[in-house]
């Protein structure tokens, strides 16, 4: 009996073993940047397999390369991106070069830090970041001011601000004093600065956030700058 070869779509190959998305990939193709046998293809809906030489920019791309995970702690001051217009400082300028194709799973704003997961599997990103698998996150938040109990209530039943709803919210104040409070704040979503927005809409500003874990995954005693690999969980 032959081998039967398991076949896929084309743009999810080149998102899975590089750094670009399903979507990107697809315009990719449309601009006739990908070959298979040395065949320019410019139409995602084609099949391919393990056999298939697949190239993205005349660099080959791996049918299914081995999985790679690691946790990261990003330093304040640092964007999560690959390029920026403004030439600031990104994670890949502060990370080792073989990290370079690397993606991150969810992101952390240039004023925040802690923990950050990077990936080279676009669909282990995709699944980690979407809202409906509820992935926690944990965050130690220091706010200036005291946080009354009622602020925390209103977290917990989930809030609505400037037509952004945002899902309930668990956080438990560690202390606090009459110039701050120290929170730490668990989130099953990860909206765009959705901390920061959310103490803004009462008047306080959060002046250092700290991811510590991400699902299974914790920052621990890691420092900042500091990588490690890691063994894919699943859920």
């Amino acid at each position: 009996m032959k081998n039967i070869q398991v076949s896929e779509r084309i743009a999810k190959v080149i998102a899975r073993g590089s750094k670009f998305s399903r979507r990107d990939a697809e315009k990719l193709i449309a601009d006739g940047r990908v070959k298979i046998d040395n065949q320019i293809i410019l139409q995602p809906n084609v099949n391919v397999t393990s056999s298939n030489n697949i190239k993205l920019d005349n660099k080959s791309i791996n049918f299914k390369p081995e999985l790679e995970l690691y946790k990261y702690y990003k330093p304040r001051g640092v964007l999560v991106t690959h390029h920026d217009p403004e030439n600031r400082k990104t994670i890949f300028d502060d990370l080792p070069k073989k990290f370079e194709k690397m993606i991150s799973i969810g992101r952390l704003d240039y004023d925040s830090e802690g923990l950050l997961l990077l990936t080279n599997n676009g669909d282990i990103k995709r699944t980690m970041e979407l809202p409906n698998n509820n992935w926690k996150r944990t965050y130690r938040v220091r706010v200036h001011g005291r946080v009354e109990d009622d602020i925390i209530l209103k977290f917990k039943k989930g809030l609505k601000i400037d037509r952004m709803r945002y899902k309930p919210i668990l956080a438990n104040i560690d202390n606090t004093s009459n110039s701050y409070t120290w929170l730490t704040m668990t989130l099953t979503e990860g909206k765009n600065r959705e901390i920061r927005n959310i103490f803004e809409a009462f008047g306080m500003i959060v002046t250092r956030l700290i991811r510590v874990s991400y699902g299974p995954y914790k920052l621990n005693k890691l420092n900042k700058s500091e990588f490690e690999k890691l063994k894919y969980i699943e859920k």
